[in-house]
């Protein structure tokens, strides 16, 4: 019955999102009030773009065969064994977006991900032995909670190459590793910017990467920085002075909704940057140039607005004249009236 409500959504009135949740209030990985039961190829049919479902078991991939025409897929609490999991996730090879929130029968298993589309992809799960992560167009990887040793988790994502991630700092919080860039496509100008509302309200770190001579992209970034309430453990920036494009920023199933502007941040007193009220223990800064006015603005206010609460961490460059260039600007760091006095600068 359900498969048949399905196709009459997506054969006759042409359904481009379908939401199936199964919120009973006792949810549990029992019963056969639970499992999705569904014919194969449910979900193939071209009009159909995202799909999201919450609180099933599965217990095959049938339905997802052939599914080219999925662009969006959001797993919410979705129990099945690792190798269902690999069929329904390859069986979508069109996916831009990718949002688990998976718990696995058996631990044991290799979660893989292999996407050549694959833009933006949110994982959370249970005990597993192994996940291996392919990905050469990802822009966002947010990982929310994975009990898995670094050492088996394989991460090719050339456009995340960041020194911390979700392992480094040594607690597992959530961590969100980012490629800010903005489309050139004239239709996609008003950039949209979408925050899972739970990494604000808990500790975590975030990894980013942007050109700040792009106002607007130093614009998501001022953004993005602005939802977080409480303090953040650790903030990477990694300068780029090179242009990658990115359509949407879109995590989580709690989001606000953040427009971007097309001005620059630079001189405007209304928008102070980072915001006034954000603070984060420690600020991991690479690709810092001692000559670049903008990174050397940036990482004044870092320190004159109180934002940071205990180092900031420069990497220098292994061109002893850049090297000198570096060590010179975080010199006249140290000179700057700090807003908080037991803020450390330093090179490593």
């Amino acid at each position: 019955m359900l498969a048949s409500w399905i196709q009459s959504l997506t054969s006759m009135k042409h359904t481009k999102n379908l939401i199936l949740a199964n919120f009973n209030g006792r949810f549990a990985p029992t019963g056969e009030d639970n499992v999705l039961k569904l014919s194969t190829e449910t979900f193939n049919h071209p009009s159909l773009r995202t799909l999201s479902l919450y609180q099933y078991i599965l217990q095959d991939a049938q339905a997802f065969n052939n599914c080219k025409n999925l662009k969006y897929l959001d797993l919410f609490q979705i129990f099945a064994e690792v190798d269902v999991f690999n069929k329904v996730i390859s069986s979508c090879p069109s996916l831009e977006v990718l949002i688990l929130q998976i718990i696995f029968f058996n631990p044991s298993g290799h979660l893989k991900i292999d996407h050549k589309t694959l833009r933006i992809l949110s994982m959370s799960c249970n005990q597993i032995d192994s996940i291996e992560v392919r990905a050469a167009r990802l822009d966002i990887l947010s990982i929310e909670y994975i009990p898995c040793e670094s050492d088996n988790v394989v991460l090719e994502i050339p456009r995340l190459q960041f020194g911390r991630n979700y392992w480094v700092a040594g607690r597992l919080l959530p961590h969100t590793s980012i490629n800010i860039s903005c489309p050139p496509q004239k239709q996609e100008s008003n950039g949209m910017v979408k925050w899972d509302t739970n990494y604000a309200t808990s500790p975590a770190s975030l990894s980013v990467s942007l050109d700040l001579k792009n106002p607007r992209e130093v614009e998501v970034l001022r953004k993005i920085l602005a939802v977080w309430t409480e303090k953040m453990i650790e903030l990477e920036i990694s300068f780029k002075v090179y242009v990658h494009f990115i359509i949407t920023i879109l995590l989580g199933k709690k989001a606000i909704l953040l427009t971007v502007e097309h001005k620059t941040i630079y001189g405007r007193r209304q928008n102070r940057f980072p915001n006034a009220d954000f603070r984060v223990d420690t600020i991991w800064m690479h690709n810092f140039k001692g000559s670049n006015k903008e990174q050397f603005a940036l990482a004044s206010r870092f320190v004159m607005q109180k934002t940071v609460m205990k180092k900031m961490m420069i990497k220098t460059s292994f061109d002893e004249k850049k090297k000198k260039e570096i060590e010179a600007a975080v010199a006249k760091l140290k000179e700057l009236p700090k807003g908080n006095e037991e803020l450390s600068i330093e090179c490593f």
